[in-house]
């Protein structure tokens, strides 16, 4: 009976001590706890172009800072929003026409959500984009959510702009059966190299994350250019 309680504890340390150095690696890329973040509608979509998100990117390296940039489905209802610190958005306000809104994620009940990563296996490829999942979404109910998220992060190669990215997927629905459909239907589709990439982490770690829009040290997503990026997103 000693020996099973000791092994007991034993297994409990070491996941302990595991889940601890997988928080650890987790770590928010840059700091950004002293920048003003926000969210904003673009409403001019057609004017958010590789050229702009480049302007941006530099901008972003300069200043060692994120963006997240989201397109969010409710229904039939589409919509493109950045998340990014407003001192550098605010310079691009009136090209793409932004208006800033509340953090919708902070509505999500938890229990109510399904949500994983997306990466690619070969990080150095150009994955096709998701036409696949957003032409896959005739399913969605009136109130039910379908959220691709895409953190980026700047660095310069060759005197170019690129962005070492972090891809979240998630579903919302109050339906339980609904949303299980729908995550089993959209987190088993396979668009180019990507792919959904299990993490050893709860639903409601998995949340945090993305309220806070964070980037891993060792996040999957591939390192894409300003184009690439783009036609991830499906602009």
């Amino acid at each position: 009976m000693v020996f099973w309680i000791i092994l007991f504890l034993l297994i409990v340390g070491i996941s302990f001590v595991l889940a601890f150095r997988s928080m650890q690696d987790y770590q928010e890329i840059p700091e950004t706890k002293s920048v003003d973040y926000g969210l904003f509608l673009i409403r001019q979509t057609e004017q958010f172009t590789a050229s702009v998100l480049d302007s941006i990117g530099g901008l972003l390296l300069d200043a060692g800072l994120i963006i997240s940039i989201e397109r969010l489905f409710k229904g039939t209802q589409a919509a493109l929003t950045i998340y990014g610190p407003k001192m550098i958005l605010v310079k691009f306000a009136p090209v793409l026409n932004l208006l800033e809104l509340e953090d919708y994620a902070l509505g999500f009940n938890t229990g109510d959500v399904s949500i994983w990563e997306v990466g690619s296996k070969d990080q150095k490829k150009h994955p096709e984009g998701p036409n696949n999942i957003f032409q896959n979404l005739s399913q969605l109910g009136q109130d039910d959510h379908f959220c691709w998220q895409v953190v980026l992060g700047p660095r310069k190669e060759k005197g170019n702009i690129t962005f070492k990215t972090q891809i979240r997927a998630l579903v919302y629905s109050r339906v339980p059966e609904k949303k299980k459909m729908l995550a089993s239907m959209l987190g088993e589709l396979k668009v180019g190299e990507l792919t959904k990439i299990p993490k050893p982490f709860s639903t409601e770690q998995m949340m945090d994350f993305y309220k806070i829009r964070s980037l891993s040290k060792d996040s999957n997503g591939p390192v894409l250019d300003s184009a690439g990026v783009i036609n991830l997103l499906k602009v």
